[in-house]
């Protein structure tokens, strides 16, 4: 571990990072934080070898749960879901740094999450669209100080139209990603859903089994605010479902929880 002091502006883009753990010690402008080196995962690439388990095979490997995992349609807000302090997925991979928004590196990600990412940041390249992740997995720890920054930038009250609470946040689940482009100077803003990058993610996001957490106009339900950056893996065929229903995911989450 290794304790060193930055300013503000490094603060935000580590926080953004999921670099930060928990400890954030105040002082003044420019707080001493304690920054944790990640142990190394799996790396999650493109391969053109077929895998030895089918698509249908990893799906359920995620979905049927093993002890102690949470689905992948787990309904998860402000106030349901809530998952515990020590929750960590036993199956996060590396996603290849390339991939990575610069100064971002060590994304991690659930298995088949990261490599559905990878599929679908390759073919936005393939489509003249680049696109690359900034933030994945994020602790319930690294989620209390992330929570907390914005509380003191901000106050509490708009802090949560932005910021998960800890124990709350679909980061945590790691199958989520916050996406970004060059032509938004690679930061998380609203102003990406009207780019043409972020015209093809709302178009073409489903094709690899991610839906768009939180649109635009979906506050009311939602508790966000607008952000065309954050994406969430549901597989693809709830995705393809939930494209179609026009549903605001956490609706059409709601709905796949329902009993039969």
């Amino acid at each position: 571990m290794e304790s060193r002091r930055i300013g503000r502006r490094e603060l935000l883009g580590l926080l953004g990072s999921g670099v930060i753990g928990a400890g954030l010690l105040a002082c003044g402008d420019e707080p001493a934080i304690v920054v944790s080196t990640p142990t190394p995962a799996p790396v999650a690439t493109l391969s053109s070898t077929p895998r030895p388990a089918t698509t249908a095979t990893v799906t359920a490997a995620l979905t049927v749960t093993p002890q102690g995992e949470v689905t992948l349609l787990r309904v998860i807000d402000k106030d349901r879901g809530g998952l515990a302090r020590d929750y960590v997925p036993s199956d996060l991979v590396r996603i290849e740094d390339r991939w990575a928004v610069p100064g971002f590196a060590g994304q991690t990600m659930r298995a088949e999450a990261a490599a559905a990412l990878v599929r679908l940041l390759d073919a936005a390249d393939k489509s003249g669209t680049e696109l690359r992740v900034r933030s994945t997995f994020r602790s319930y720890g690294e989620q209390v100080g992330t929570f907390q920054f914005w509380v003191d930038r901000f106050g509490e009250a708009q802090a949560k139209r932005e910021s998960a609470p800890a124990g709350h946040s679909e980061h945590q689940l790691g199958t989520t990603a916050d996406i970004s482009s060059r032509n938004i100077n690679w930061e998380l803003l609203t102003p990406f859903g009207d780019l043409p990058e972020g015209k093809w993610v709302d178009a073409h996001a489903h094709e690899f089994g991610f839906a768009i957490s939180y649109p635009r106009n979906g506050e009311a339900v939602t508790g966000y605010i607008y952000e065309p950056w954050h994406i969430r893996y549901i597989g693809t065929a709830r995705a393809a479902e939930w494209k179609r229903s026009g549903m605001i995911l956490v609706k059409f989450l709601e709905q796949m929880n329902v009993p039969r």
